[in-house]
């Protein structure tokens, strides 16, 4: 009877006393990602144009160039999906071509240190694509 009672009194002091070191340590996670890996603005991939401002350190001039060269690749790579006439495998040259089209207007407004930051963060992309 003593010990269930110690136990008892034990919890009832520890879970609260507890409870600050949990909150802290979630505090320094990252939050979780919701929304399907791929699909824009969701996922791992978040959103672009944030990234890029990040990564590059975009002029509020830049931003507004490339806010509708991504909206542009959005809207075209969305009616390459949804094309229900052409198989998987045969799209992908397509979504190909679509990427590295809007990538080249991109990088054409880019200084040359920020096209080499893009290069880079490409490069180290596809690495982690290819699992090296």
């Amino acid at each position: 009877m003593k010990a269930s009672k110690f136990i008892l009194v034990a919890l009832t002091l520890f879970v609260p006393l507890s409870l600050p070191a949990l909150r802290a340590e979630e505090a320094g996670k990252p939050p979780a990602r919701e929304g399907r890996p791929g699909k824009a603005g969701k996922g791992e991939r978040g959103d672009r144009l944030a990234m890029l401002k990040e990564h590059l350190a975009l002029t509020p001039d830049q931003l507004a160039k490339i806010r509708p060269i991504l909206s542009s690749e959005r809207d075209a790579l969305r009616a390459v999906m949804q094309d229900t006439s052409t198989d998987r495998d045969a799209k992908r040259p397509k979504v190909r071509e679509i990427r590295e089209s809007h990538n080249a207007q991109i990088r054409a407004l880019l200084t040359p240190e920020q096209q080499a930051k893009m290069d880079a963060l490409r490069e180290s992309a596809g690495k982690k694509q290819r699992g090296n």
